[in-house]
Parts: C-alpha cells; sequence; structure tokens
C-alpha cells in the first residue's frame, strides 16, 4: 500500500478549522436484513498519511522541532507502546485516550479452566482504543463528528466479473453532485 506525504500548502489549524469527511453511500445487499436495498454512509478512505507526512505536518503548524526531531520522538513513543502493550499494560495519552491490550477467544471457549490451552484457545491480541479528554478535546464518536464537515461523495454499486472462472464483485464509484459540505 502506498503511502501519501502531508503537503506543506495544507496548512492548518486543527483548533479553528473544520475538515471534510467524504462520504460513499452503499447499499445494504444482505436480503434477509430489514434494511435490504437501503443505502448507509462509509467514509471514503484515501491512501493514509504516512509517519514522515505526520511529522512534516507537526513541524510546519507552528512547532519548533524539526521533522526528523518529531519522528525520532514518534517512533520511541511508538517502541514504548509495543512494548507496554505486549506486557499487558494499558497506555493512557491525556486528552487522546488509553490503548489496551485484549484477547480474541476462539468461538465456543474451553469447557473447564483446566482445559484451556492458550496457543488453541486464544485467537489474537488486539489493541482497543478508548477515546477521553476534557469537554473541549474529547474525541468520542459523537465529538468527532461535530468537529467534521460530512459531505457525500460517491453512490456506491457492485457489479459481478468473472475472473479465472470465479465470480467477483467489484465497487462501481458513481460520483453524486452536491451544492457543498453538509454541516
Amino acid at each position: 500500500m502506498k503511502y501519501l506525504h502531508f503537503s506543506k500548502e495544507r496548512k492548518l489549524n486543527v483548533a479553528t478549522s473544520k475538515q471534510v469527511v467524504e462520504l460513499d453511500l452503499v447499499p445494504n445487499n444482505n436480503e434477509k436484513s430489514d434494511s435490504f436495498g437501503k443505502f448507509f454512509a462509509r467514509i471514503h478512505h484515501t491512501e493514509p498519511l504516512n509517519l514522515r507526512g505526520l511529522c512534516e505536518y507537526i513541524e510546519s503548524n507552528g512547532t519548533p522541532f524539526t521533522r526528523d526531531i518529531v519522528e525520532g520522538v514518534v517512533t520511541r513513543l511508538r517502541n514504548a507502546i509495543v512494548f507496554f502493550l505486549s506486557s499487558g499494560r494499558g497506555i493512557k495519552l491525556d486528552s487522546l485516550g488509553t490503548l489496551v491490550p485484549t484477547i480474541e477467544n476462539k468461538t465456543g471457549g474451553a469447557d473447564s479452566a483446566r482445559e484451556f490451552n492458550v496457543t488453541e484457545n486464544v485467537v489474537g491480541v488486539h489493541i482497543r482504543f478508548i477515546p477521553e479528554g476534557e469537554e473541549l478535546d474529547r474525541i468520542t464518536s459523537r465529538q468527532m463528528k461535530a468537529k467534521c464537515t460530512l459531505r457525500t461523495t460517491y453512490e456506491v454499486s457492485f457489479k459481478t466479473i468473472t475472473h479465472g472462472g470465479k465470480s467477483m464483485q467489484i465497487p462501481v464509484f458513481t460520483p453524486i453532485i452536491e451544492q457543498g459540505p453538509q454541516p
């Protein structure tokens, strides 16, 4: 996957500007659902910003630190987070949230504690993010919605194609013409 760099021409003051989140409108194709055929919003995903791009953004938005210093600190932070999460400890990043390790168990579990086998019963270890912060900094889902401008961009339909003897559904994006961002 390709990662994009931050463009210095797009300097933003996160405290005062609302970012536009582009949405795709996708039909529910589950015939067993009560919502079959209805449309739902999904974030239109673009290429993720890489570490260098994030550090360039921080450097260009009012910090005295250069990109390489910011990148060094972020890399050390990443290493520390992995270290503590892999030892079962959560990490609280004030005004941002808490990262906690969680366990995914095999469906059905073990019949008894004696029969529980870590190798067989634990499917994976995941990282859960729990947002938090003061009222003005909180980044829960409803607070994030208030910080964004949502705009529909595409209606998504699916076309069935056959390739190598296998049927596949591929998304077809049709642009939606709007008057502008929806508050």
